[in-house]
């Protein structure tokens, strides 16, 4: 995850073209995942991406530093697919239907800090992260999205409990619960490690599939800018 200088964000927020074409380009990719994440559409997420940028534009003006700039941006990102799916009829699961984390145990509670220990420690970590992206797919939504925000935006646990708006115990839950349905679903993949990559048909590859933006010329205009 890449967090902008405050110097860029100053910037932008006059107007400044380059300085807006920065945080696009160091952002895309990351707005784009999000939106997978939610989406699991190349198509719906590349849209939905254009209309982040856009709002982003937009509502520049009134970031005032008090969380990170990044915190603020996939928040706005967030609410944007929420929005998108309760247009279509469906809403997206931040908590679980269950009450799967009443009177959990404290110390269970606690997210690892390693963000990669376990299911696969003898696979290096190039090659788990492209496992992972894929395994992710298969989780409920509300697992899908705080780790996509943890494992691929390399986001605090404070800072995935503020941009999607859920208690912080709630965000190492299910992280923890997450965590351990992701290795159930690598350890019972019977292919083998280096072609299951190319057999598995992926839900979320953001390095593979690239956001379709408007030209950023464009973009500007329709932000009114």
């Amino acid at each position: 995850m890449a967090e902008p200088s405050r110097e860029i964000i100053a910037l932008a927020q006059q107007g400044d073209s380059q300085a807006l074409t920065q945080l696009v380009l160091g952002q895309q990719q990351y707005v784009y995942s999000i939106a997978m994440s939610v989406l699991k559409n190349p198509e719906d997420a590349a849209d939905l991406t254009q209309e982040a940028f856009i709002r982003l534009f937009r509502a520049l003006p009134q970031y005032n530093g008090e969380s990170r700039f990044t915190t603020w941006l996939y928040r706005l990102v967030v609410n944007l697919c929420r929005d998108e799916l309760r247009r279509r009829g469906r809403q997206v699961q931040v908590s679980p239907p269950s009450n799967e984390d009443v009177d959990i145990d404290p110390i269970s509670s606690v997210a690892d800090d390693d963000r990669w220990t376990d299911p696969a420690q003898s696979l290096d970590s190039h090659e788990l992260r492209d496992q992972v992206r894929s395994a992710l797919g298969q989780l409920e939504e509300h697992y899908r999205l705080v780790l996509t925000l943890y494992y691929f935006e390399d986001m605090k646990y404070a800072d995935i409990s503020t941009i999607l708006d859920i208690p912080l115990n709630t965000v190492k839950s299910h992280i923890r619960r997450g965590k351990e349905r992701l290795a159930t679903i690598l350890e019972t993949q019977e292919q083998p490690p280096m072609t299951r990559g190319v057999t598995h048909t992926p839900q979320i590859q953001p390095q593979i599939q690239r956001p379709r933006i408007t030209p950023l010329h464009l973009m500007f205009q329709l932000a009114g800018r």
